[in-house]
C-alpha cells in the first residue's frame, strides 16, 4: 500500500478515498466542507483542512470536481424534502463490505460494499412504495383485489427487515406485519 502526499489549498481528493492521518488513523472520506474534508476514522467523524500536509493517500478513489456536484445536490434535495434524510446508513456500517462466499470450492468469493447494498434496498423500498400508491389510485382494481396485493406488499417489507440493522435512524426500517 503506498502513500502518497497530498497537495493543498483545494480539494484534490474525491470520497470515499481512504487516507491516513497522524493522529486519527486511518479513516475515508465522506464528504467536504468549504475548505475540509469530511472524514470518518474509528473515533468519529473529523474536519481536515484540505491544506493540512500530515494527511497521506492510502487507497484514491472518485473525482472532487464531480463530488462536489454530487453533494451540492444531495444538499439541495434534502433542504426541499425530495430526499428522505433518515435513511442513512448506520456509522458503524460506513466502510463496511459483505462478503458471498461460495459453497463450492474452486468459485471465488465476493465482497460487496455495505453502501451499495444500502443503496439497492432503498431502491426496492422505494419501488414497492410507488407499487402501492398504484395499486391504491388504480381504477379497475376491486377493493378485495387492493386489499391482497397490499398484503403481498407487507409481506415485502417484512422480509426485509432482517436489513434493518443497517438503518441509523430505527423510524427508517422496514416494518412487515405484525401478527
Amino acid at each position: 500500500m503506498s502513500e502518497t502526499a497530498l497537495p493543498s489549498g483545494k480539494a484534490t481528493l474525491g470520497f470515499p478515498t481512504l487516507v491516513s492521518h497522524p493522529a486519527f488513523g486511518r479513516g475515508k472520506i465522506l464528504a467536504y466542507d468549504k475548505d475540509a474534508y469530511v472524514i470518518l476514522f474509528k473515533e468519529g467523524i473529523k474536519r481536515v483542512a484540505w491544506s493540512f500536509e500530515g494527511l497521506t493517500v492510502e487507497q484514491l478513489q472518485g473525482d472532487p470536481e464531480t463530488d462536489k456536484i454530487k453533494q451540492a445536490l444531495r444538499e439541495v434535495a434534502g433542504d426541499y424534502g425530495w430526499i428522505d434524510a433518515d435513511l442513512e446508513i448506520g456509522k458503524r456500517w460506513v466502510g463496511g463490505t459483505m462478503k458471498l462466499v461460495p459453497g463450492k470450492q474452486d468459485t471465488q468469493s465476493k465482497e460487496i460494499p455495505l453502501e451499495m447494498l444500502f443503496k439497492k434496498i432503498i431502491g426496492i423500498r422505494d419501488k414497492l412504495r410507488v407499487l402501492e400508491q398504484k395499486i391504491n389510485v388504480h381504477p379497475q382494481l376491486s377493493l378485495e383485489d387492493k386489499l391482497e396485493l397490499q398484503g403481498y406488499i407487507t409481506r415485502c417489507y417484512g422480509s426485509l427487515t432482517t436489513f434493518n440493522v443497517l438503518f441509523a435512524a430505527k423510524e427508517s426500517q422496514f416494518q412487515g406485519q405484525s401478527e
